[in-house]
């Protein structure tokens, strides 16, 4: 399948510096489609295999490893956070993980010192700041990276492995995710990974660069690999948990995992009300169509669920339309520049795939 008007509205981006370049992937029913637009750099051609930044919208994977273990040990999303790290004030101990899955409680975004501390020092640094905090209200406020870190962390307790071995183990393997990485590794020198922000009209190689450097790993926002693999992902939660080369989650952890857990609340991040699933943003137009951030596309039904990656990518699946979605691009340009553009993006990935018509 080709995607024409994709195409000329990626390239669009391209001319006003809003990329370098774009990696689609789609799926419906089994059938895949996977393109790529303009380069890596100034004069590299990007390949639909080559990696790219995920940033946040990796999130749903640190979360589907929570109630992966939910299955498999006495882990409940519904236990404190008490129960695995003592040390946090009363205040905080209480919030559950699936409030922290949800982005609805009263932990702060803290520094947590990586890289290069690895999950529990991180874990240790957030409960020694928010001890030293004032007491916080029950906020609806999305979190870039303080709770992941918290769940990886937890992650690494209940199975005894490390993150990313566990991570690769039990979710990218099954779902035959075979390019994504959540840490640099000296053998696959990621060369063609680039990240570009926006400032002043031009692209400049992003300080997130750093990041793919990084020995441990940020469960919320370090994972990197081509649109295909973690289009593969989604594949998985809309096949009934089953990922290409093994299963990963029952039906009751999926059906647990996209119902909503908030819903209808202001999100004092986001600035926008949206609500949230375990680890996953759930369709939220009708808060505003054009307005909501992170949105999956006039087209997608209200069973959408997906997450999207800081100004660079969204990623979903569409159950009512058994399908897939997983746009990424290589360049930051602003929140504003960004939504205006995916949700061009989308509305042309639409029109190519008659959704709209």
């Amino acid at each position: 399948m080709d995607f024409p008007r994709f195409r000329e509205v990626a390239e669009q981006g391209i001319d006003k510096n809003l990329h370098r370049g774009v990696q689609v992937s789609v799926s419906i029913g089994e059938a895949e489609f996977d393109d790529a637009v303009g380069f890596t750099d100034e004069t590299r051609q990007l390949k639909p295999a080559d990696p790219m930044f995920w940033l946040s919208s990796a999130k749903p994977i640190t979360a589907a490893a929570i109630l992966q273990l939910q299955e498999r040990s006495d882990l409940q999303v519904s236990d404190p956070l008490q129960r695995f790290f003592p040390g946090f004030p009363e205040w905080l101990g209480t919030a559950t993980l699936a409030q922290l899955l949800s982005h609805f409680s009263r932990l702060p975004e803290v520094h947590s010192g990586w890289p290069p501390a690895d999950l529990q020092e991180a874990a240790k640094t957030i409960q020694k700041k928010t001890a030293e905090g004032d007491p916080a209200s029950l906020r609806a406020a999305y979190l870039p990276s303080t709770s992941w870190f918290l769940l990886g962390a937890i992650i690494e307790q209940l199975s005894g492995t490390t993150f990313p071995d566990y991570i690769d183990q039990n979710i990218l393997q099954p779902c035959a995710m075979n390019e994504t990485r959540s840490i640099a590794e000296p053998e696959n020198i990621e060369e063609h990974l680039t990240l570009f922000d926006r400032a002043k009209g031009a692209l400049k190689p992003s300080l997130l660069l750093e990041r793919k450097h990084a020995t441990t790993p940020s469960p919320g926002s370090s994972f990197r690999g081509p649109a295909g693999d973690l289009r593969r992902f989604y594949d998985m939660l809309r096949n009934n948990g089953a990922g290409r080369a093994g299963h990963v989650l029952k039906s009751a952890s999926l059906e647990q995992m996209t119902q909503p857990h908030r819903k209808g609340e202001f999100d004092q991040t986001l600035q926008h009300t949206v609500d949230y699933g375990l680890g996953l943003i759930l369709d939220s137009k009708r808060y505003g169509a054009e307005t909501v951030p992170y949105g999956f596309g006039d087209a997608a039904s209200p069973r959408a669920y997906g997450h999207g990656g800081s100004q660079c990518a969204i990623g979903f699946a569409d159950p009512e339309r058994d399908c897939s979605v997983v746009i990424i691009a290589n360049g930051r340009p602003g929140e504003g520049q960004h939504q205006r553009r995916f949700r061009q993006l989308l509305e042309a990935l639409e029109q190519d795939l008659g959704w709209n018509r």
